[in-house]
């Protein structure tokens, strides 16, 4: 039977059965994990004891340099030349990775753009490195319409099987939430029944983590 594969080279059928795969472990957004605390705090606690090189993709004002381990080699790309990186294009990276981020970018991307730079990213990690994926929680009520340069949505589950149909293997997910007063967490606790019901979240962001 041939397979259903696009033009642009994505299997949707191999994506499909991945996808399946991580909603084996995860059924809902709801047994996904919460991580409390800031991006910054989340991310510098998965660069702890990272002591190798760390590529930031999408590096913005490179803010993630300060979260690595002293003796790391931090290296940023973006595509936006009014900052300084070190790279401006994938295609001009030589070297390889311990670990690749990938914070708040591949949603700003078509679905085809986002498997290929999956795919590029694998390509610069070295065996057993890791790629750190974050992306708006598309089951929160604003955080992905909220942004008009946002492009594709992703549920945790569509990037996940995205992930493993990439070549990244031993995905560990989590919804990311800012740290709420008691009384927030004692009000969203009430709600829970009618949130699950209305398949509505107050996480806002997803977090993979992915070996390849």
């Amino acid at each position: 039977m041939a397979k259903n594969t696009s033009r642009s080279g994505i299997d949707w059928s191999e994506i499909k059965k991945k996808r399946e795969e991580v909603k084996k472990t995860y059924p809902s957004v709801f047994k996904v994990p919460l991580a409390y605390g800031t991006k910054k705090k989340l991310i510098g606690g998965i660069l702890k004891g990272e002591g190798g090189h760390v590529l930031d993709v999408g590096g913005g004002d490179r803010f993630a340099e300060g979260l690595c381990e002293k003796g790391a080699v931090y290296r940023s790309m973006d595509v936006d030349r009014s900052r300084f990186h070190d790279y401006y294009s994938l295609d001009d990276i030589r070297e390889s990775f311990d670990a690749v981020l990938l914070l708040d970018v591949i949603e700003h991307l078509t679905l085809e753009e986002g498997a290929e730079l999956l795919r590029s990213c694998n390509g610069l990690l070295n065996p057993g490195g890791r790629l750190v994926v974050t992306v708006p929680n598309n089951s929160h009520p604003t955080a992905f319409t909220g942004d008009c340069t946002h492009v594709t949505s992703y549920r945790y589950h569509d990037l996940g099987g995205l992930l493993l149909s990439s070549g990244f293997a031993g995905l560990e997910i989590f919804r990311c939430c800012a740290k709420r007063k008691l009384k927030d967490r004692a009000l969203a606790l009430l709600l829970m029944p009618a949130l699950r019901f209305l398949d509505i979240d107050f996480a806002t962001g997803i977090l993979i983590v992915s070996k390849k």
